[in-house]
């Protein structure tokens, strides 16, 4: 079991009538155990730049929670390493909104401001949104040379096997996407969770010599989720953040 302690040490001669010296210390556990948590990302450090030709500022997705386990005691760092007292990350949850602008409409909460050697430590519930589903379906008349198109991807048939066909969809990687294979169907999941993603026949491309289909099929709708860690610079041009999570 590894342990990890946690301290805050906040000292002042002068904010108070009187001074103050408080000192917090925290031994990180499991939820509900007193397990030490036992995983980490490790502590990196990144710079940020200018995106395409613009100058636009654009947020960085620190962590996402489709990746780890809600309802857990996992602990958040993150430092603004500027020197430039003016330079701030500004601290934002919910997902799937890099780009554009940070505003209540686009259901964005921002935690905060970090300025120049600003850091927070703090708590997350790494509660997951729902991932979008869909089907295809292979069905009609289908020959070697056949092409099913996703998602950038072209899968060529190597048969007339609708099984076949199916299952070679299924043995093929998608960016964004995660499959399984019944018989002559294929499920698709998408890889991180969003509200974005309508998926229809035009988005799944088939090229046969015959009747062959791939009949798409929505089968769960997708919904962000509202506790994706974003930071977004102050400035277009290079500012350094450090991070680290702590997780269960």
């Amino acid at each position: 079991m590894a342990t990890t302690t946690a301290t805050i040490t906040i000292n002042s001669t002068d904010l108070l009538s009187d001074e103050l010296a408080l000192t917090a210390t925290s031994v990180l556990t499991k939820a509900a155990t007193s397990t030490g948590v036992e995983q980490t990302t490790g502590l990196a450090r990144k710079t940020t730049a200018v995106v395409g030709s613009t100058a636009l500022i654009d947020s960085v997705v620190l962590y996402r929670a489709d990746d780890y386990t809600a309802d857990k005691a996992n602990k958040v760092y993150i430092k603004n390493t500027s020197s430039v007292a003016a330079q701030y990350f500004t601290v934002y949850l919910t997902g799937d909104r890099g780009g554009e602008t940070h505003t209540p409409s686009n259901a964005l909460t921002e935690l905060g401001r970090l300025y120049a050697n600003d850091w927070a430590f703090f708590p997350w519930n790494a509660t997951a949104g729902t991932k979008e589903a869909f089907t295809a379906t292979f069905a009609n008349t289908w020959a070697a040379g056949d092409t099913f198109t996703f998602d950038g991807v072209t899968v060529v048939a190597g048969g007339s096997g609708l099984d076949e066909n199916a299952a070679a969809v299924d043995a093929t990687h998608f960016p964004n996407w995660t499959t399984s294979v019944a018989s002559a169907v294929v499920t698709f999941t998408s890889r991180t969770s969003r509200a974005d993603l309508e998926i229809d026949s035009t988005e799944a491309v088939v090229v046969t010599a015959g009747d062959g289909t791939a009949a798409i099929a929505t089968t769960v709708e997708g919904l962000k989720s509202a506790s994706d860690i974003y930071i977004k610079p102050s400035v277009e041009t290079g500012m350094t953040y450090e991070t680290m999570l702590i997780h269960e």
